[in-house]
């Protein structure tokens, strides 16, 4: 009864997570034709595998899994339709039926099913590899949606590559049995025939799938001997089950003790980690700890600790663990800690930063970073970045951004020189980590100096949730005239939601007001191309001398970053003439905000934005 009751709770929890994957998912439906357009005739028929079944795949996004799901599951619909063909084939003969249907099939599949049968080895393999790997390239609600997947596809291929041979074989000799070609050889004993035979036995040489033929005949002797022949044909493909039993429980009784535990034991991992992925996504951190503490596998208890560390949540039991546990769960202990940057996990980033394993101290330094411990920094600055080993020093630069002080854009800048391409990327990271006017200035230039990492740079300044990094995505749409640039920007704009409008200012030198009057305080100093958020405009207009013009417009009222030294805050609200901004406008289109536009108010020109998700194609417009 316990046992059963296991089950029940098993089963349940497991339908949860099927209804969660289907709805978070992206996928695809997967039919016959996707396997050949010459099988469009079969889908939808009674041959068709998939007409009792909606089979649907999903896209990762990732190509190395997506080209294996697509061969894997056209592996496996393709043997499923000889299945199929070979016992129709047969059940139609029993009763007299014509297999001409079936025949063609076979003809296709004769060509793709040895291509197919021999790939299958590589193929389970291939699957148990990038099971394994799945923590390693997916995060969050991917990893059990691709490991489900993969469990899935794992199981067809073991079902069904016992069969492949069986399969193969009914195939071919549903091809080769000289009784499929009745009508054919009828025809020609009708050529070679004397012209004085009997016309009813002529009349009878078209077969049909009638049972009442013998009382139409007055030559019994002659039906009798084709029905023997069917007799005989029924009989050989009668074994074709048989056949196809039989391969299966020889496959079976070859599988050693050895390798029956092995497979018990990826149905394990399989689980644990679809465990894993449910508990995470409902944000439950004691069951993912119970995990951590309990589970048997340490890959499992890894994938715990990890989803600990994104959700930000148990401490204490990751601390556990890096005392407690083995190598494979330490590393990844370590990392969720750093992810977490707890002060109370000083101790345990001070031991990591003297482990053997760099990966460890990589993220030890970047732990005592988020501390923002003046001990921790100064351990940074001194042995951090001086280590040999390129993963701890990039380590240490994203460190030591946490600490976000203003002395420590210099290193950046200093690091970002290096020629290793790595150090060249965590310096990016560490620049977009510490957000300041500075760091993102030295962002928006390595966009104009380096064209190659140009992309990667704009992408690491819209990490930063801040609305200087919004500004500084502005101003480089504005200088870039790179359309893949561009596209890019308006693709980060657009995951930021940075719907509004945005001021431009256009004169050299000049001053952002506390009200809307020329003669009023100024509250900071503002200059060319600088960006400001717009938050209101005068209801009244107002006249002001511009050179030796008279202008007459609103004020309008702007948030821009404080350029004053010393200030204490890093935005300041003032008023500026409306002459001398140029107003620009990122604007979502549609209910369902998948696409937007990027306006310029006064030159009336825009372009639209590209959805980062979808990659929904506008053309450009004038």
């Amino acid at each position: 009864m316990f046992q059963k009751g296991q089950d029940i709770i098993w089963k349940r929890s497991l339908w949860v997570v099927l209804v969660l994957l289907i709805s978070c998912s992206t996928s695809k439906p997967y039919q016959l034709t996707d396997v050949s357009p010459k099988y469009k005739e079969y889908q939808g028929s009674d041959l068709d595998p998939h007409k009792s079944k909606s089979v649907t795949i999903p896209v990762t996004n990732n190509r190395k899994y997506d080209e294996f799901i697509q061969e894997a599951h056209k592996a496996i619909a393709l043997l499923e339709f000889g299945e199929n063909v070979a016992l129709r084939a047969d059940s139609k003969k029993t009763v007299g039926e014509p297999v001409d249907k079936e025949m063609q099939a076979a003809a296709y599949l004769e060509e793709d099913l040895p291509v197919v049968i021999s790939k299958l080895p590589g193929l389970i393999q291939t699957n148990q590899d990038l099971i394994d790997s799945v923590p390693n390239d997916f995060d969050g609600p991917a990893i059990g949606r691709v490991s489900y997947e993969l469990g899935n596809i794992l199981d067809s291929l073991k079902q069904n590559s016992p069969k492949a041979i069986g399969i193969q074989n009914a195939i071919r000799h549903l091809r080769s049995d000289s009784g499929n070609y009745n009508q054919g050889k009828d025809n020609t004993e009708k050529e070679n025939k004397p012209v004085v035979e009997d016309p009813i036995i002529v009349t009878n040489e078209v077969e049909t799938p009638k049972k009442i033929i013998p009382n139409k005949v007055e030559n019994p002797s002659k039906i009798s001997i084709k029905r023997l022949n069917r007799k005989a044909k029924v009989t050989g493909k009668a074994k074709v089950t048989d056949q196809i039993n039989e391969s299966v429980k020889k496959e079976e009784e070859v599988l050693s003790e050895e390798e029956k535990k092995d497979r018990e034991y990826t149905d394990q991992i399989r689980k644990g980690l679809v465990q894993v992925f449910q508990w995470e996504y409902y944000r439950k951190p004691k069951n993912l700890e119970k995990i951590l503490t309990t589970h048997p596998i340490p890959r499992v208890r890894a994938a715990a600790a990890l989803a600990l560390g994104r959700l930000k949540a148990g401490r204490v039991s990751l601390e556990n663990a890096i005392d407690k546990d083995g190598y494979q769960v330490r590393p990844a202990a370590y990392k969720a800690l750093s992810d977490i940057g707890d002060k109370r996990s000083l101790s345990y980033f001070i031991a990591g930063t003297k482990a053997e394993d760099p990966e460890v101290i990589a993220v030890s330094y970047e732990g005592l970073g988020k501390t923002k411990d003046p001990a921790g920094r100064e351990m940074i600055l001194t042995t951090g970045l001086s280590s040999e080993f390129v993963v701890i020093v990039s380590g240490a630069l994203r460190g030591l951004a946490y600490h976000k002080l203003d002395a420590d854009v210099e290193v950046f800048s200093k690091f970002l020189k290096s020629n290793d391409q790595d150090i060249k990327v965590a310096s990016l990271e560490a620049l977009a980590i510490h957000g300041s006017r500075e760091s993102l200035r030295i962002l928006e230039k390595f966009v104009s100096e380096e064209p190659n990492m140009a992309l990667l740079a704009i992408d690491e300044i819209s990490k930063n949730p801040s609305l200087s990094a919004t500004f500084a995505l502005i101003r480089l749409n504005e200088s870039q005239t790179d359309e893949k640039i561009n596209k890019r920007i308006g693709e980060c704009l657009l995951r930021r939601k940075a719907f509004g409008k945005y001021a431009i200012i256009l004169i050299e030198d000049d001053y952002l007001r506390a009200e809307p009057n020329e003669r009023s305080r100024p509250v900071s100093y503002i200059k060319n191309k600088e960006i400001g958020l717009i938050l209101s405009e005068t209801k009244k207009e107002y006249a002001v001398r511009i050179g030796e013009d008279i202008l007459t417009d609103k004020y309008i009222q702007v948030k821009m970053e404080s350029t004053l030294p010393g200030a204490r805050e890093a935005f300041v609200t003032g008023w500026v003439f409306y002459p001398k901004l140029d107003i620009i406008e990122v604007k979502q289109l549609g209910s369902d905000g998948n696409s937007g536009k990027y306006s310029n108010l006064k030159k009336g020109k825009h372009n639209n934005l590209f959805n980062p998700i979808e990659e929904i194609k506008v053309p450009k417009k004038d």
